[in-house]
C-alpha cells in the first residue's frame, strides 16, 4: 500500500533514523532506504540552508504538536532540489514520547514554479499596460489615472499640488536631421532628468510624443513655477542632443477645489501652448493660464 502511493511517505524514529519509506521517495531521490539507514541520514537530504526549519518541525512534533506542516527541499542523488510540502505526524509510546514521526510529502517543485512564473508574468503584463515602452514612464492612461485618484483624493480631504504638462521644443528637428534612433535617445535622455529632479512623491509620465506630464500632489503655484524652471534647466543643460541644448515649454495648473480631471489638463495644455508661444528670457517666471 506504502509503494503504491503517489505521494512520499517516510517513517523516521525519534532519533530522526529512517525506518521506511516508499518508492516514490526512491523514485524521486535516486537513493535506496538500505543506503540511508544511519541516524539522522534523511535530514542530509536537506540542504545546509534549510536544516533549521526541517529541525523545527522535529521538535515541534516532541513538544506535542501534531500534525505539523511545513516545506523544505530535498536534494536528489543528481543534485537536483526538489521542494516538499510535508504533512508529518508524531507516533508517541505509552509514556507520551515520541517514538516514530511519519511525513507525507508533495513535491511541488514544478507546482511553485508555474505559479512564480505566472505571478512574474502577470507583472510584466501589468507594467506593460501601465508603461511607456521606451521611457519606462507611466504612460498617459496609468497618469490619468493617477490624476482622476488625486482630484477625488482633494475633494474629499482638501485640493492641493499642481499639475505640469512639458513639451521639447523643436524636437522634430531632432527626428527628422538625425533620424528617430537619436530622437529615442533624446527621449529615454530626457526621462531621466525628469526621474532625477522630481521628488518620490511625485507622479511622472510620457504623455505622448515629446510631451511629459507631472503631478506635483503637495505645494501651491510658487512651487509649480519653481518646478517647471528646475525642469527646463535640468533639460537644457543634462540632455545630450545632436541639435544642441534642448529646449522645453511647461505649463502648469494649480488644483482648485471644482476642478475636474479634464480641466486641469485643459487648463495646463493652454499654459503650455502659452510658455511655447511666447519669447524666451533667461530666466523663466510662468504663470497658470487663467
Amino acid at each position: 500500500m506504502l509503494d503504491a502511493a503517489t505521494s512520499l511517505i517516510v517513517v523516521v524514529d525519534a532519533d530522526a533514523r529512517l525506518v521506511r519509506w516508499n518508492r516514490a521517495c526512491e523514485q524521486l531521490l535516486g537513493y535506496s532506504a538500505a543506503g540511508l539507514d544511519a541516524p539522522g541520514a534523511v535530514l542530509k537530504l536537506v540542504p545546509a540552508s534549510e536544516r533549521s526549519i526541517a529541525d523545527e518541525a522535529i521538535e515541534a512534533l516532541k513538544a506535542g504538536e501534531s500534525p505539523v506542516r511545513t516545506e523544505f527541499h530535498w536534494r536528489t542523488s543528481a543534485g537536483d532540489l526538489r521542494l516538499i510540502a510535508w504533512s508529518i505526524t508524531a507516533l508517541t509510546g505509552p509514556d507520551g514520547e515520541v517514538t516514530y514521526m511519519v511525513g507525507t510529502g508533495v513535491d511541488i517543485t514544478d507546482a511553485r514554479r508555474w505559479a512564480e512564473d505566472r505571478v512574474a508574468a502577470e507583472d510584466r503584463l501589468r507594467h506593460m499596460a501601465d508603461h511607456d515602452d521606451l521611457t519606462g514612464l507611466f504612460n498617459r492612461r496609468r497618469f490619468e489615472e493617477e490624476l482622476e485618484r488625486h482630484v477625488a483624493h482633494g475633494r474629499r480631504y482638501g485640493m492641493d499640488g499642481a499639475l505640469l504638462l512639458l513639451d521639447l521644443d523643436d524636437f522634430k528637428a531632432v527626428n527628422d536631421g538625425h533620424g528617430h534612433r537619436a530622437g529615442d535617445r533624446v527621449l529615454t535622455a530626457v526621462a531621466a532628468v525628469l526621474r532625477n529632479r522630481l521628488r518620490e512623491s511625485d507622479v511622472v509620465a510620457r504623455f505622448g510624443g515629446d510631451e511629459f506630464a507631472v503631478l506635483m500632489p503637495h505645494g501651491g503655484e510658487a512651487e509649480a513655477a519653481e518646478l517647471a524652471d528646475v525642469l527646463v534647466e535640468a533639460i537644457r543643460t543634462d540632455v545630450p542632443a545632436p541639435e544642441g541644448p534642448l529646449g522645453a515649454s511647461v505649463g502648469f495648473a494649480v488644483f482648485e477645489e471644482s476642478a475636474t480631471a479634464d480641466e486641469m489638463l485643459s487648463a495646463a495644455d493652454d499654459a503650455m501652448y502659452a510658455d511655447k508661444a511666447r519669447e524666451r528670457a533667461p530666466v523663466r517666471h510662468l504663470r497658470p493660464v487663467e
